[in-house]
This record gives C-alpha cells, structure tokens and sequence, in this order.
C-alpha cells in the first residue's frame, strides 16, 4: 500500500500481468538477481539485510518490453526455511531457477525443483547467476552438465539455460528477453469465476489499517467488495486494491495485489488463510487425493503423519493409503489426508508432502474430492477415487454435490471447486437437475439423493410414530423435523415435505402431519376417557374446570391423559393460557358475544365480558388477551376493539 495518506486515483490496467518467482539454493544470488532487474531489494526486514540472507518472501515488479507488468516474487533458499519458500512459490507463472556458476547444482537447488514439480509452474528458466565469479572452461561444462542431469524428466528439461551476472549486469537483457518470450505462451488465469486470493502476509500500515497480499488465482476484486477469510469464516470488506505499489480498479486472477480491508486485524488474518467470495468455498479437513512420491523419497506407511502445503498454508495431518500398507518412492496411489485443522482446497489444486518429521519434501500430489467421507480402506475404495478422478465434469459435479450432503452447495462453490467458468457449471447442473440427479432451489443445489434419503427418513419417522401413538392425530411437525433434520439447509427439508404432501403421501394438517393411509386408533377406554374428558369442559361453559379436576374424575388416568392430549391437538378443546382450557364451541359462543357487543357499543372492557357471562375476572381477562393474539380484539388502554373492523 502506498503510504500516502490520500489515496492515488486508480491507474488503468496494463496489457497483462504475470507473476515470476525465483527458486534456488541460499547465497545463489536470488535476491540479487530481483534487484538488478528491478531496481528494488526484496528483502525488507532488518534481521535480512543484517544477516544478507533473504528470511521471508520478497516482492518486486517491472515491465516487459512487450508491456506486461511481471511481480516477482523472491523466496528464501535456506532449508529451514521451506515453508516461506512454498507459500511464495504457489500461484507463480514462470519460475527463475537460480543456480551460482562458482557453486553448481546444491541440496536446495534439488529440493525447490523437487517442490515445483508439484505446484504446476507451466514454465521456467534456468539462470546460472554469479558467471562473472568463475573463467574455469571445465568447471562450467560440468555445471551445465549437472543441470542438464537435475531437469532431465521435469518441466524445466527444455528450458532455456541463461548466463547472467546480477553484479555486473550481463545477459540481463537476454533473461528479459526469454522471460517475455516465455509468458506469451501461458494461457490466463480464470477471470470469471468467483474470487480466490491465498493470503502470503498481512500487515498494518499508518493511515491505513490491515493490508493483505497475495496473488490472485481466480476472479477479480475490487474496492467495496465484501470477501469472506476462510477458514475462519470471517467476512471483510475492501476498502482498496493496489497492484505493484499503484491503486487499481480492479485486481484480477494471475495478478499480486495488496488489499486494504476493513473488518479484521492483522492478527485475524495470517499466512494460508484465503480470502474468497462470501459462501462459494467450505473449509475441508478430510479429501481424497492422488499421490507420488519422489524418486528419492523415503517410503511413506499408511497413517504416517505429514506437512501438506496447499496454497500458502501449511497443515499437518495423516495420510491414509487405501489400498497398500506403503508407498514407495517413486509410485503414485489414490489416498485421502486427515487434516488437524481444516483449510481451503479445490479440485485439482496441487500440494507439496514433507515428512512431520525430520522434514523432508517426499511428494505431492493432487485433490480429487475436496470434501470427502471417510472411506473403509480396501480396493473397492481405492477404486472409488480412481473412477471420481477419471470422471467427466457431469459425474465431479454430481458428486460434489452429494458431499455437500443436506446444506447443499452453489454453483459458485462448484466453479471454484471443480476449477471452471461458471457458466460451463451451471449448464452442467441444469443438466443434471433435468435428469433428476440434482435439485435446484432459489439458487441452491441439493443431491436427488440425499433429497430421497430424507424422504425415506420422513416415512420412517410417521410410521413410527404412528404405531408408538396411534390415538395421536399425528406427529407434532416441530417433532417430525428435531427428529430428522437436526443441521442442513431448510430449503431442502420443505422442499421434500412439500413434495410428499403434494405427491399425497402425507397430510400436513395445522400443526400435525401423518402418512396419508394413517387414522387415529383408540381403545374403548381411550373413547370413553375422551367423551367423558369433552363432555367435562362443554358442561364447564364461561368457568371451565381444572385439567387435573377433570382427569383426577376419570378411573383410567393414563387413558385420560392421552385423550386430553389428544384433544388439545385436534382442537376441541383450546388452551387459552393461564392453565385455562375452553371447550372450542364454547370459545365461538364467546366469540361471537365479544363481536356483537362492541358492534353495539364500540368497544368492552374485562368487566363488562365478565358481566356479559356472568363469570369471573380471571376468565374474561384470558378469554381476552387470547382473542388479542388470535387479532380478533384489540387492546386500547383498557378496553378492547374489534381488531379488523
């Protein structure tokens, strides 16, 4: 963020961006390297610029002669320091590897092309920085020949190998050159999709508040816009977007950006944390994958303890292989990872596997099913990941959409997830909601068949509840849903009562439903209790009795009980409140004398109903304050109007 206390106005975009990132062993010249190319020294802490090691990552920018505005991002070569390495090397288009003509191909030279391998870089460029260090003819055909040794087999064998002097400044412009060269040939980021930005620092700025970089993987931002910090749920606000040190419009995918936001601290927001589009991504802490191992790797045994890096965040979990005991170096397996703690993942996104302990790169891999269900170990479920790898977009969506299970999803969530437009996706759930595999509700989408299974439960439940209450009307519809629907999404649970009850499976009637072919059974003790019970509050008229005088007059008290609740249920008899029961047609008969007597004189008051009846106090005021809820009345002071003329 500029410093400035006002900001600058926004600047238009150039032609494109890019974000480059440097890899290599420590003292091999990468920051060096960022400077000369950029004018600028990444490496911004004191403790860095004292120790002249680069520490944390570093960011830097300059143009292209083609015009494309290229950051870079420069990252750390010391091994105890992978960490800080990972988070910058995710989201880079092309990759500088720097190796030191004086020194050659290094441990963490292996290790951080090792560590590419699994981030997708598209492109790269070898640099054999510091020539000006050495003349030994031989000596530099032995480095070139480690080099040709180390990129045989990955992305970078054919990657052009450039000698430069960060010092002196030779065969920069031809590195310039080559990286132009090489970032026309990388496609563009996912503009249209919903915004996804993997948080690589934060920090508070005087006059400004909270600052989060990162780059861009998908979407755009702007200023205004509302994003949600995930996973912690967290919803912020952007007060402004810079991109290289210059207020932007917009940011958008393939692109650093700075954003000033409102609604956090800097100690709420860290490293690994995503900010995305409010609702369109779910925190995972179980998914399936595939996995390799590296050549050199040490084996991996079922249930090791691991380092995953996905994104910029770093999580430990265990990897559980389904269908062998180890993974040996070298071979690839279908597995799911148990998370400690959840994070951020869509289909498709690469990740970095290092050893718990001592920590080591071994593998990586990709994500098949970012919300997975644990799986019984076994072939048949190794065989599962495999067919939902292989699977067309038709078959992923249906089964992401499944494991959403009965919160349901959106299409935004399954563009991010499945790593598309969102237009190829909600033509794809158009199609399966046609074939009945999905269900679309005001802009949510279900599974059919998790929309089935809660049919299914629903039946269970009435037919149960029937045979344990067959005197009962039916079942309580705030029981019928605690009992089958304690967490999900409450657009699927009336979807599927509504279906039942149109499709005349159920009768929804008040506050009941029960299975259509379902009536009410009761034992002769049971009709004689409820005749008795009614007759007992008809008898009772304006003064009704007491529940337990009532049923304390009845031999079979369980029986009693029963009837009186049935009762209540079907209307007959109404609790009025206070404990007072009113038979229902004696309700209507003081219904109707309340109505006519403020026709006759505009209004009533507690005394003149108690007058009217010739009951007491207590009964007229609840009458009254019942018919006050039920806006038949209402109250003015101390009297009571007709609450609808």
């Amino acid at each position: 963020m500029s410093s400035a206390r006002r900001p600058p106005s926004p600047q238009a975009a150039p032609p494109g961006y890019a974000v480059v990132g440097t890899a290599g062993h420590i003292d091999h010249g990468k920051s060096a390297l960022v400077r000369a190319l950029t004018g600028v020294d990444p490496d911004r802490l004191e403790e860095e610029k004292r120790r002249g090691m680069t520490i944390d990552l570093g960011f830097a920018h300059f143009d292209l002669p083609s015009g494309r505005r290229v950051g870079l991002v420069d990252v750390p070569g010391h091994e105890r320091l992978i960490r800080n390495m990972l988070a910058g090397a995710t989201g880079i288009d092309l990759v500088l590897l720097v190796i030191a003509a004086d020194e050659g191909v290094m441990p963490q030279t292996r290790e951080h092309l090792d560590i590419l391998r699994f981030l997708r870089v598209q492109r790269g460029i070898v640099v054999l920085n510091k020539v000006d260090l050495t003349n030994d003819p031989e000596w530099l055909t032995l480095v070139m020949e480690d080099i040709r040794s180390l990129t045989d087999g990955s992305f970078l064998a054919a990657a052009p190998v450039l000698s430069v002097s960060a010092r002196t400044g030779a065969g920069l412009p031809a590195l310039v050159s080559a990286i132009d060269d090489a970032l026309r040939e990388i496609g563009p980021r996912p503009v249209d999709a919903s915004a996804r930005m993997p948080v690589d620092r934060s920090f508070t700025m005087a006059g400004f508040g909270t600052v989060v970089t990162g780059t861009l993987w998908s979407g755009r931002i702007r200023a205004g816009d509302v994003l949600e910090v995930l996973p912690v749920g967290q919803e912020v606000r952007v007060r402004q977007v810079q991109s290289h040190g210059q207020v932007v419009e917009e940011a958008r995918a393939g692109q650093r950006a700075a954003l000033n936001i409102v609604g956090a601290s800097k100690a709420q927001i860290v490293r690994g944390h995503v900010l995305a589009v409010p609702h369109t991504l779910q925190p995972t802490a179980l998914l399936d994958a595939r996995v390799r191992l590296l050549l050199g790797a040490v084996p991996l045994s079922h249930n090791s303890r691991i380092r995953v890096y996905v994104g910029a965040d770093e999580v430990i979990g265990r990897i559980r292989l389904l269908d062998r005991a180890r993974l040996e170096p070298g071979d690839s397996a279908v597995a799911q990872v148990r998370l400690e703690r959840s994070t951020v993942v869509a289909r498709g996104d690469p990740f970095v596997i290092r050893r718990y302990s001592p920590m080591a790169t071994v593998g990586g891999g990709e994500i098949i099913t970012p919300h997975a269900a644990l799986r019984r170990r076994g072939a048949a479920a190794a065989q599962a990941v495999v067919a939902q790898e292989k699977s067309g977009l038709d078959e992923q969506l249906a089964a992401a959409i499944l494991s959403a299970g009965r919160n349901g999803t959106t299409v935004e969530a399954l563009t991010l997830e499945e790593g598309t437009t969102r237009e190829r996706v909600a033509s794809h759930v158009s199609t399966l909601a046609a074939e009945g595999r999905a269900i679309e509700l005001r802009s949510r989408v279900f599974s059919a068949a998790v929309a089935q299974r809660l049919e299914d439960e629903l039946r269970q439940a009435l037919a149960a509840y029937h045979a344990a209450t067959p005197w009962r009307r039916g079942m309580p519809r705030d029981e019928l849903k605690a009992g089958t629907f304690t967490s999900g999404d409450d657009r699927l649970y009336s979807h599927v009562l509504d279906r039942l009850a149109g499709g005349g499976a159920i009768r929804v009637e008040g506050g009941f439903a029960r299975l259509a072919s379902f009536r009410p059974t009761r034992s002769q003790a049971e009709t004689e209790a409820g005749r008795a019970i009614e007759d007992a509050f008809r008898r009772g008229r304006y003064a009704p009795p007491a529940r337990q005088e009532v049923l304390a007059g009845i031999e079979d008290r369980p029986a009693a009980e029963r009837m009186l609740h049935a009762l209540l249920d079907e209307g007959i008899l109404v609790d009025v409140g206070g404990d007072i029961v009113f038979h229902r047609d004696v309700l209507q008969e003081i219904e109707a004398q309340v109505r006519a007597y403020i026709a006759a004189h505009d209004e009533i008051t507690v005394a003149a109903l108690r007058d009217q009846l010739g009951s007491s106090r207590k009964f007229a005021l609840t009458v009254l304050e019942y018919l006050d809820i039920q806006h038949v009345t209402r109250r003015i002071g101390d009297k009571r109007v007709l609450a609808r003329p």
